[in-house]
């Protein structure tokens, strides 16, 4: 209901580190027409480990709103994010669907 209550919440837990909320954030602004803020929210998501950021940052850059630059570089933080909390304990327990 009060849209900007609930902005000025995703910012707050977005500097703190929540993906989601910076993944939102995203969302927001580019629902409100403001898609270069957009494009930097997803690149942050995306560089936290966000695949669903990186997904909008290479379909923004597919439509011309992000340049290539932008999407290789939240590739590249996205790879690196997932590649520091990646551990073979972690992949023997995805194996097993855990």
């Amino acid at each position: 209901k009060d849209v900007a209550k609930a902005f000025r919440h995703y910012e707050v837990a977005a500097m703190c580190g929540h993906v989601l909320a910076r993944h939102n954030l995203g969302c927001v602004e580019y629902n409100a027409g403001n898609y270069d803020l957009a494009v930097q929210h997803m690149m942050i998501a995306a560089k936290l480990g966000d695949e669903h950021s990186l997904n909008k940052v290479k379909s923004a850059f597919m439509s011309g709103i992000a340049t290539k630059a932008d999407y290789a570089t939240a590739l590249r933080g996205y790879q690196n994010a997932i590649e520091e909390v990646s551990s073979p304990d972690r992949d023997e327990a995805k194996a097993f669907g855990v």
